[in-house]
């Protein structure tokens, strides 16, 4: 099976990095599609979220049922998923730990670029994308970075500790 001697936890880590790479892809079309700014055309915005929620609560029941049913085939399935030992608590633990990390410069730059855009004149920085767009998109982006971040943290641990 897919990592056969990995733990859960790395498993479902890796499910995670295609899951985020997948709704990032997902996203960002959907924002190429878009005709104008949340000013002028929101429900475009909104729904591109409605579906963005939508195929992800969808990939990650069909991504998790598999892991799970390949488990079960391949008898792989003999840990309990609801016990962490120790050395996963510390790997997810500093995995958090980055993650909050990019969190806090996603939103100092979201903010920080927000800022300049309306204090400078001239600014050369996505001139053309309003203050309110550029946010709600970089909130998006930026919490799909940030889970990123975490798992491939965690799975560079987990091969780390190998």
């Amino acid at each position: 099976m897919f990592l056969k001697n990995s733990s859960f936890s790395e498993q479902t880590a890796w499910i995670t990095i295609a899951f985020t790479i997948f709704i990032a892809w997902y996203y960002g079309n959907g924002i190429t599609e878009l005709e104008g700014f949340f000013s002028t055309h929101a429900d475009q915005i909104v729904w591109l979220w409605i579906s963005t929620l939508i195929v992800s609560i969808v990939f990650a029941v069909i991504a998790f049922t598999v892991l799970t049913v390949i488990r079960k085939v391949s008898g792989d399935d003999d840990e309990d998923v609801s016990l962490v030992d120790e050395r996963d608590q510390e790997i997810e633990d500093k995995a958090t730990a980055w993650a909050y990390f990019t969190l806090s410069f996603c939103i100092m730059a979201l903010l920080i670029h927000v800022f300049c855009q309306g204090v400078i004149p001239g600014y050369p920085f996505f001139s053309d994308v309003p203050p309110l767009d550029f946010l709600i998109h970089g909130l998006m982006f930026s919490g799909l970075l940030v889970e990123f971040v975490a798992r491939v943290s965690q799975i560079y641990r987990y091969r780390m500790a190998a």
